[in-house]
């Protein structure tokens, strides 16, 4: 009786491991499998995200919707097919869908998705032998309202190969956007002595922009005279507000390249009791207590009509588009603390520069986002320009393109304003790579 008790036990017992080993193969099985699977898994997600966010890139390809569609599915399928090699685990993706729709209220919604199959090792012991992963991604790209402005005022004649750089990265720049109805809209102004709206913005629903006339406009492009910053900023940003607010762009950007700091203001000026218009400039050089002379035309870019500030004897409040002379954040005070100040040359080289950075701050407050560019081969941004109203070293024509964009490494900075990027670039042949660095920038944002 006592041996057949132990024979009883040790048999439930070589039942207890069969049974349990299987269980333990099958854990592991799954443990391995899933691991495998939840590896293709993360593979496919990665794929995914790349081939939406290249599809993002790829809808500023083509003339219509249709075509922006077409071009976002192959560039999408292409990066995927890049990351998710045939065969990576073992696993056969399939071909992913991807889908690209321009809503009416100022976006492109990219969605990707996809699928692979993943054969199993151990789990083939439970009679699965694959299994499916699924994955998706979107990607958003969102509309654009831009406006480019350019300095083309004298010192970009040097060196003689500079501005010729400038114009060509800045077209080169102008293709990486959507062109055509329903793309992105743009617009180009240029300044020297005065400004000029050289392409003005679509302001109707129809949307997008004629890249050719843009390429051409910039090409056009000669340098000479002054550095009316301020009214050329106000144009842009009077450009983007004259949209219908209705058919905005969910993102707005100005785009402004200089190599010097402001030294022109734009404004209705008294003359031997009449009112002139135009732009008086405070030259670069000289005595601070002379009044400012040279008087131009404010819609050509340098259009000198004589010596005529030596007859104004103040300036007024405001400038052109109701910008005040004064300084929004107190930045530097003119003579006289209150208007009319007196026309002497450091008061309008302090106006022009507190009007700058009054036009900008008014349009990031209004969410515009500002990039700027600068120009450094002559130094003008580097060092002190003028010599005749005993500027810091903040007073730098960088230090300007800073505030300007809003930057974090800015000495002054608004918090609760968009933030922008500002480049600064020494050798004409570093213009190329410049006007990349800001492109990057707003593609993203447009993501």
């Amino acid at each position: 009786m006592h041996k057949n008790r132990l024979s009883n036990n040790s048999g439930a017992v070589l039942v207890i491991v069969a049974l349990f080993t299987v269980a333990l193969l099958a854990v592991t099985g799954l443990a391995i499998d899933s691991g495998i699977g939840f590896g293709v898994r993360a593979k496919l997600n990665a794929a995914l995200d790349s081939a939406a966010i290249a599809a993002a890139r790829a809808v500023a390809t083509g003339s219509t919707d249709s075509e922006r569609a077409a071009a976002a599915q192959a560039a999408g399928e292409k990066y995927f097919a890049a990351n998710f090699p045939d065969g990576w685990l073992g696993a056969t993706p399939g071909a992913p869908i991807i889908s690209a729709v321009h809503h009416a209220d100022g976006y492109w919604e990219i969605d990707a998705s996809g699928s692979a199959l993943v054969p199993t090792s151990f789990m083939r012991l439970m009679g699965r032998d694959i299994m499916t992963v699924n994955a998706a991604a979107e990607a958003i790209r969102r509309d654009l309202d831009m406006m480019l402005v350019i300095d083309s005022s004298g010192s970009m004649g040097n060196p003689s190969s500079a501005f010729g750089e400038v114009k060509d990265a800045a077209s080169n720049f102008v293709d990486l956007f959507n062109s055509g109805p329903g793309g992105d809209r743009l617009g180009l102004v240029s300044f020297a002595s005065g400004s000029v709206l050289d392409v003005p913005i679509n302001k109707d629903s129809t949307r997008g922009f004629d890249k050719t006339e843009m390429q051409n406009a910039i090409s056009a492009l000669s340098a000479s005279g002054y550095t009316t910053s301020e009214w050329a900023m106000q144009r842009a940003y009077q450009e983007l507000e004259a949209v219908p607010a209705g058919i905005r762009s969910s993102l707005r950007v100005i785009v402004f390249f200089s190599d010097g700091a402001p030294n022109t203001v734009a404004s209705d000026y008294t003359r031997f009791g009449s009112t002139v218009t135009g732009t008086l400039a405070s030259g670069t050089s000289g005595p601070g207590d002379n009044r400012a002379q040279g008087f131009y035309d404010h819609l050509q870019l340098n259009s000198y009509s004589g010596s005529w500030g030596t007859d104004i004897a103040t300036l007024p409040e405001f400038g052109l588009g109701n910008v005040p002379l004064a300084s929004f954040n107190n930045a530097r005070t003119l003579d006289p603390t209150s208007a009319p100040y007196d026309n002497t040359r450091c008061n309008v080289n302090m106006a022009a520069r507190n009007m700058v950075e009054n036009v900008a701050n008014t349009a990031r407050g209004n969410n515009i986002f500002v990039f700027t560019l600068g120009f450094d081969g002559s130094s003008r941004l580097s060092t002190q320009e003028i010599d005749f109203c005993g500027y810091g070293s903040e007073e730098l024509g960088a230090n300007i393109l800073q505030r300007l964009a809003n930057t974090t490494a800015a000495d002054v900075s608004q918090g609760d304003q968009p933030r922008g990027l500002s480049i600064i670039f020494e050798e004409p042949e570093e213009a190329e790579a410049a006007f990349n660095q800001v492109a990057s920038a707003i593609l993203r944002l447009t993501r």
